[in-house]
């Protein structure tokens, strides 16, 4: 996704500050759920604002779409996530047939890109954002840059496309060019994997960066250079709208990934085959852990309380048992090597009925969590709720979701917590 995450976040982080001042002036900003659906267009069916963001970068004197992204803010529930889509994904674009998504941007610009995306995801699209190379470090150097502390020295030499990365080990203050060079760089063991823990490095250096005093008398310099600097149908009072209303957004409350699906040949052309049924759960939250979020309305199973459990307490492990009434799934959701197995073969231990092992349809679980159908009967909710108090998962972490078929434990990064009271409740019975 090269710069595409830093560039969302720093564009969103400077317009929450630009809003700062607009605070001030009390009928013009009202960071209100109901002032934004008054004022700036939205998708009334599910209550967001769709947002197309294109990053550009000019390569022999021509433009190309070097990053696409699908942007949706949940306005009432006050979510953002940043579906990045592979510009190799392979699209039916108006007029031109099956090609890579990319290519719709060098045929006819925003627009004919903007209506490709909106066919291929079967969302609409209310405002479009444009970004390149070039602001982007300006934007970075208008905040006086991030202070970041690198882990190991960034070393990258790609004479074709005049990208020369040279950063340092330590503790440094990355001005514009050398911090997309930060968010770029993917040259080492790690790949994607490390790009993706330095770009989050670099988000919170930014909100650290945007909340400090020094910032206020900036703040009308930088709502000017910074409209200059950007390309986007939203006005720019609208734009300072929405960046008050996202001003205290929680830091979990920001979610990036990428369009799930798989890389494939076709026709001797490498394409990205996306899968738009999990692109749309990803979209709508259906995948999220509960606790990245207010969610409203009861997501309890019934005959479940609200009131926090204590997972250690003692279990009567056999009464709960009785409670399992169907098989079980279970998903690696922390993305380490067979976790999933492992956790399966704990619960069978324990004499629970593990029917599926696979992967969750991202990593970025912090906490395991329990769903189970949306549809699903009696004895699905009960096998839900005992699989909660055999894992030690409060009953506010259990929730229904159209996106499982059975009763489904994703484990997340407190793994170790879960798979340790496993093995103890299959020592003790």
């Amino acid at each position: 996704m090269k710069f595409l995450k830093a560039a969302v976040v720093v564009i969103l982080v400077i317009s929450a500050a630009f809003a700062g001042a607009a605070l001030r002036v009390k009928n013009f900003v009202e960071p209100k759920p109901q002032t934004i659906k008054e004022t700036i267009s939205f998708t009334e069916a599910s209550g967001t604002i769709n947002i197309l963001l294109t990053g550009i970068d000019d390569v022999q004197g021509g433009r190309r779409a070097d990053a696409i992204a699908f942007v949706v803010v949940d306005i009432d529930r006050k979510i953002v996530r940043v579906m990045s889509i592979p510009r190799d994904t392979r699209v039916q674009i108006p007029g031109r047939g099956w090609e890579k998504a990319a290519h719709a941007y060098a045929y006819g610009g925003i627009p004919l890109l903007r209506e490709t995306i909106v066919n291929y995801l079967g969302l609409p699209i209310n405002y479009y954002l444009l970004v390149n190379y070039d602001s982007f470090p300006s934007i970075v150097d208008l905040i006086g840059g991030v202070e970041i502390d690198v882990e190991r020295r960034m070393v990258y030499n790609d004479y074709a496309g005049k990208l020369f990365i040279n950063i340092p080990k330590g503790v440094q203050t990355l001005t514009g060019k050398t911090a997309l060079h930060y968010v770029r760089f993917r040259h080492d063991a790690l790949g994607d994997i490390g790009r993706v823990k330095r770009q989050q490095d670099f988000i919170e250096a930014v909100l650290k960066k945007i909340q400090t005093p020094s910032m206020i008398t900036k703040i009308p310099e930088l709502a000017k250079k910074t409209i200059e600097l950007v390309n986007s149908d939203m006005t720019p009072a609208q734009a300072l709208q929405l960046g008050s209303y996202l001003s205290d957004l929680p830091p979990e409350n920001l979610n990036f990934f990428t369009l799930p699906g798989k890389a494939a040949y076709i026709g001797n052309l490498s394409y990205w085959i996306g899968d738009i049924t999990a692109a749309s759960a990803l979209l709508s939250g259906a995948n999220e852990s509960p606790e990245a979020s207010t969610v409203s309305g009861d997501q309890t199973p019934p005959g479940e309380e609200k009131d926090e459990e204590d997972p250690a307490a003692p279990l009567d492990l056999k009464a709960v048992l009785a409670g399992i009434k169907s098989p079980v799934a279970v998903l690696n959701g922390a993305g380490v090597s067979g976790l999933g197995k492992d956790a399966a073969t704990a619960l069978q231990k324990i004499g629970v009925d593990v029917n599926h092992i696979g992967n969750a349809k991202h990593y970025d679980y912090r906490t395991t969590t329990i769903q189970f159908p949306e549809k699903g009967n009696e004895d699905v909710s009960s096998t839900a709720s005992a699989l909660g108090k055999i894992v030690g998962v409060n009953s506010r972490l259990i929730t229904r979701s159209s996106a499982v078929p059975h009763v489904t434990l994703i484990v997340g990064k407190d793994r170790e917590d879960v798979l340790k009271r496993l093995e103890k409740l299959a020592k003790n019975q």
